[in-house]
């Protein structure tokens, strides 16, 4: 059985900072200076920092903000306006020191806790985060950005029903922030709300159709969905957007190759491990493409790529055991296949493989070895007892074959696919029982 990566939704956009000066309402200009420099008091050197932060001078914006503190150490403004620079910097906790000194100075500043909080989120502090934000809220309750900014930390929380609440709210207060729709259509997505993610990713695309996540995001639940032609309308419009998006090229493959292009799957998945060499994904599903069009060394090829970044890759090993296998190389598919066991030992594909593989070496107590831990762990494996039956036929064991082929028969259903082997294992029962 191959089986395929589809990439996940994209993450979240970025915090969102809540202001980015505490402006004094000053208008400030280039003006003829005097032969005589004046002495500048803490409001004078606040401004110069907000007007060097305003020409990307965060140094000097840092710098003056620090000597307006010398001269005025209460100086709430500046101490803000010196967190946000801080932060900008980098420099996360001296930005939460100087937002903690201006909450002290004015504790209602909504500014200051929205801030706070953005600077702990960026630290991994996410309950100290929030905490802020709720605070903030409380000052400032209609904040479509402290919404937002709260969303993401109760999504990172895990608490997705407290973060959709707040996506809601930001798309309330500010319904054309394509942001929150992508973001919300995310968290609709990971609590298995597909339609109310398509929908609200459709709105983000509306608003912004040119929003790259959002055009993939809806690509993805379309995928998802198994609306594979909206889906490919979606990604085609994501590379037209931004041709090298790996994930897009790659979604994009899995999607033709169900539509039974192969070729086209081939052509995207190549683009994408060109674009990105180390994505596992792309390499493991072209390795599945190049298979299923009979390219046998390029897909051995391919899952060793695969597993060479990723050792734990279980399909992979699968797959590429299978391939070693049709190649005829069965101690290569052995290896792969009690590799893969090893890891998980209740594979059940792997373990069936590794019967089959070694019955074709002429390892037949191996192989019944291998068929008899398969059904006594998966005791619905009906294919499992037709190969056990098969095998213990072939080495007399008459008693137990006759038991093995009677599983099968009251386990299988008779279909298309299995209608064949159910009229070989009534012929061998009926051969063994005369």
């Amino acid at each position: 059985m191959l089986m395929y990566s589809l990439l996940a939704p994209s993450g979240c956009d970025p915090l969102k900072l809540v202001s980015c000066l505490f402006l004094l309402g000053l208008l400030l200009c280039a003006v003829p200076q005097p032969a005589v420099a004046l002495l500048m008091d803490a409001n004078a050197f606040n401004d110069q920092g907000i007007l060097r932060q305003s020409k990307g001078d965060l140094d000097g914006a840092i710098e003056s903000y620090r000597e307006a503190l010398k001269l005025q150490p209460d100086f709430e403004e500046a101490r803000y306006n010196l967190g946000v620079a801080l932060q900008a910097k980098g420099d996360l906790d001296g930005a939460v020191e100087q937002f903690r000194a201006a909450i002290r100075l004015r504790p209602d500043d909504a500014n200051a806790h929205g801030n706070l909080g953005n600077a702990l989120n960026s630290k991994g502090d996410v309950d100290g985060a929030i905490e802020e934000y709720r605070t903030a809220l409380r000052l400032q309750p209609d904040s479509p950005l402290i919404h937002y900014n709260l969303a993401i930390a109760l999504k990172a929380k895990g608490d997705l029903d407290g973060a959709i609440e707040e996506y809601r709210t930001v798309i309330r207060l500010q319904p054309d922030d394509a942001n929150a729709q992508n973001n919300l259509g995310i968290a609709l997505q990971r609590k298995g709300d597909m339609d109310g993610a398509i929908r609200h990713y459709r709105e983000a695309v509306r608003l912004n159709p040119e929003k790259v996540n959002a055009r993939y995001n809806l690509g993805v639940a379309l995928q998802t969905k198994n609306d594979l032609d909206a889906a490919i309308t979606e990604y085609r419009s994501v590379l037209l957007l931004q041709p090298e998006h790996s994930g897009a090229h790659n979604n994009l493959g899995i999607a033709l190759q169900a539509k039974g292009d192969l070729p086209g799957a081939v052509e995207q998945f190549r683009i994408a491990v060109r674009l990105k060499p180390d994505h596992v994904g792309a390499h493991y599903n072209l390795a599945n493409a190049l298979q299923e069009q009979g390219d046998l060394d390029g897909a051995i090829a391919e899952y060793r790529e695969a597993l060479r970044l990723d050792p734990k890759h279980a399909n992979a090993h699968l797959n590429l055991g299978a391939a070693l296998q049709a190649k005829g190389d069965l101690d290569g598919a052995i290896a792969m296949y009690r590799n893969l066991l090893t890891m998980e030992p209740g594979r059940a594909r792997a373990r069936y493989n590794l019967g089959v593989a070694l019955q074709a070496k002429g390892d037949l107590d191996g192989a019944i070895e291998q068929y008899r831990v398969l059904v006594n762990v998966r005791q619905d494996y009906a294919s499992g007892y037709f190969a056990l039956g098969q095998a213990l036929a072939q080495k007399g064991s008459r008693d137990e074959a006759i038991q093995a082929f009677r599983k099968y028969l009251a386990l299988e259903q008779d279909t298309p696919v299995t209608h064949q082997r159910l009229e070989q294992a009534r012929a061998r029962l009926k051969e063994l029982e005369g």
